[in-house]
């Protein structure tokens, strides 16, 4: 049998749809993540669960993210010309370890809204993220950035 990393990896790669639930049982299965292992530039896809917020994504062609260091993180990078840059709409964010789900990993707040993004550990340049809070409607959001 295949690892869970690995078979993360394989969801990154489907085109089709992919259960919810099937992306929250591999996430629950990845160990934590420390905030310093986060810091620095992020490219940023989302896993098709049918999620609302997917779309969404597309539409304002999300990227990434940018961890300039613990206090200080841009949560929603875009591309504009063909260039890296702050969509700004969502505020800023900080780093901090949070219990979810059992675990004490990191979670990124966002300064502006009641928003949630957790991330666990799938390798070392890829980390497993969902967003969620109270102005996440449709549940979990799944999504995953790479070095």
């Amino acid at each position: 049998m295949s690892s869970a990393s690995e078979r993360y990896l394989a969801l990154t790669r489907t085109k089709g749809k992919i259960s919810p639930q099937t992306a929250s049982d591999l996430f629950d299965q990845f160990p934590p993540i420390k905030p310093s292992q986060l810091l620095g530039s992020w490219s940023g896809e989302f896993l098709n669960t049918g999620h609302p917020t997917g779309p969404k994504m597309e539409e304002i062609q999300w990227v990434g993210k940018e961890f300039y260091s613990v206090d200080d993180v841009d949560p929603v990078i875009v591309s504009r010309d063909g260039q890296r840059a702050s969509w700004g709409q969502w505020g800023r964010a900080t780093l901090r370890e949070m219990v979810y789900r059992g675990i004490l990993s990191t979670v990124m707040i966002y300064d502006d809204r009641p928003v949630f993004d957790h991330f666990r550990y799938v390798d070392e340049n890829l980390v497993a993220g969902i967003m969620e809070g109270k102005a996440v409607e449709g549940g979990d959001f799944h999504f995953y950035l790479r070095r």
